[in-house]
């Protein structure tokens, strides 16, 4: 294997606040970890990144890679949680929601100001397994992605690159015509979609949702992810409503309805509490069947 090339730029970040990069990154599709190292991998707005980060007592060391580094190494702070101050003002008023935080370094949710890839990331995982929305868009970005200068993670394919391709295209990486056509809307609009960064999520989340297949659980991940909206939730999901509500209520009758009923007390952190039952197992078991399964590519 070919030695990396030295690195574009490298950078070393003192955090202001307490580091939780699992809590934060959570649903961020383009961040990968590997031996104790995180890969970042986008098309930035000056061109393809790979950033590759890492804790070192109370400091971050990064490496980048790519003509989009600047951009990348600035934005760093803010995927880590830099700009959720919002995380002091949560209050665990409930027991389990109390012991779920104390497994965490931090509560911060990170942003990562990529809308685009935020967007089309989340619709590959729309009415499929995990697994497969993962394998899916892996081999999106391998095959029409930007190669990354260090070997990792292509990056995700840009709008121009998506609406190149033909359906042909994305069957060949299990993408069945309905997902590729939201996509391709994605894409379209790819220019006026990054200009959300900065809206409060409520009007991003009401505008993603005048795009032709963005429903409430696609803008829930979304703007999760971009924006780092700290009350966005993906009503919508197969699994999510029926964790929340056991862990909150105890009842294992979970539905969309009896989880925003049960998240209210915490309005304006309903995110945080979704990603501590997520992660740390505050839901019950979920024993529905899973998705039917099938591999659209052997056709």
């Amino acid at each position: 294997m070919p030695e990396a090339p030295p690195p574009t730029a490298s950078t070393t970040y003192r955090p202001s606040h307490a580091l939780d990069i699992g809590f934060a990154a959570v649903w961020t599709k383009t961040i990968r970890k590997r031996a104790g190292v995180y890969w970042w991998t986008t098309e930035t707005p000056e061109g393809n990144a790979t950033v590759a980060f890492r804790t070192d007592g109370s400091l971050v060391r990064a490496d980048s890679w790519g003509p989009g580094t600047d951009w990348a190494l600035t934005r760093l702070p803010a995927v880590l949680g830099a700009n959720d101050p919002s995380s002091d003002d949560f209050h665990a008023d409930h027991p389990v929601v109390r012991r779920l935080s104390e497994q965490f370094g931090s509560l911060r949710l990170g942003a990562t100001g990529r809308w685009y890839e935020a967007l089309a990331t989340t619709i590959i995982g729309q009415r499929v397994v995990t697994a497969d929305a993962g394998a899916s868009r892996e081999q999106l970005s391998r095959h029409y992605g930007t190669p990354s200068a260090v070997g990792q993670a292509h990056t995700f394919p840009s709008p121009t690159a998506l609406l190149t391709l033909a359906d042909h295209d994305f069957h060949r990486v299990g993408i069945e015509r309905s997902r590729a056509r939201v996509l391709r809307v994605a894409a379209k609009y790819a220019d006026r979609v990054e200009r959300l960064e900065g809206i409060p999520g409520p009007d991003a989340t009401e505008w993603l949702q005048r795009l032709p297949g963005i429903g409430p659980w696609t803008t829930g991940i979304t703007t999760a992810i971009a924006g780092g909206d700290p009350d966005a939730v993906p009503v919508g999901d197969l699994h999510i409503p029926r964790m929340v509500t056991f862990a909150l209520t105890g009842h294992d009758n979970g539905t969309d309805e009896t989880m925003l009923e049960a998240l209210e007390p915490f309005a304006g952190h309903r995110q945080r509490v979704v990603r501590l039952v997520k992660l740390g197992g505050g839901g019950q078991e979920n024993h529905r069947p899973a998705p039917f399964r099938y591999d659209i590519t052997r056709i």
